[in-house]
């Protein structure tokens, strides 16, 4: 739940409340499992507590904020991760489990239908050594070494363009 708006003043119980959230999976069938299951969760808590078929809770989905999951394509990714491993050298790629579902417009560009076949990777932009006490993306802490993240980071989206479209890309 990102967000929960209700009521509108401290000493009076409000009629309504409007949440904000987002779901993440990694396959688009189970995104759509667990969003119906918000819509059949909200509706049997409320028919539970006796709330009237009037006032039963809405749900709605939003068609504008919302992405698939994305879904590298593992031979593409195994390319660029050796050119990158090549050019930065083995010890800075970093095998690191999931952390987390970013939810990137990437997605779409990726997406199984469109036979695009592409690589979604992060590029670090905090010292090796401060990276266990780094802030996440979304903390008003966050902080990188801009110039060393957009270098780095350029340096890498280069080095996988050459590699996947250079005179020797075997696509």
């Amino acid at each position: 739940v990102g967000a929960i708006h209700g009521g509108n003043k401290h000493n009076i119980i409000g009629d309504r409340v409007e949440m904000q959230l987002t779901v993440r999976a990694n396959d688009e069938q189970v995104r759509q499992t667990l969003l119906d299951g918000i819509d059949r969760v909200a509706r049997g808590v409320a028919l539970s507590l006796g709330v009237p078929e009037d006032q039963l809770p809405e749900v709605q989905r939003s068609a504008t904020e919302t992405t698939p999951p994305t879904i590298n394509d593992g031979a593409t990714a195994a390319r660029v991760r050796e050119a990158i491993g090549a050019r930065f050298g083995a010890e800075a790629l970093w095998d690191r489990p999931r952390e987390g579902m970013g939810a990137e417009d990437f997605a779409y560009f990726v997406a199984p239908d469109t036979g695009v076949k592409g690589v979604y990777f992060s590029v670090g932009g905090t010292p090796a050594e401060a990276v266990a006490s780094a802030p996440s993306h979304h903390s008003p802490f966050f902080k990188v070494d801009p110039q060393a993240a957009i270098s780095t980071g350029t340096e890498a989206m280069v080095t996988a363009a050459l590699t996947l479209l250079g005179p020797s890309a075997n696509p």
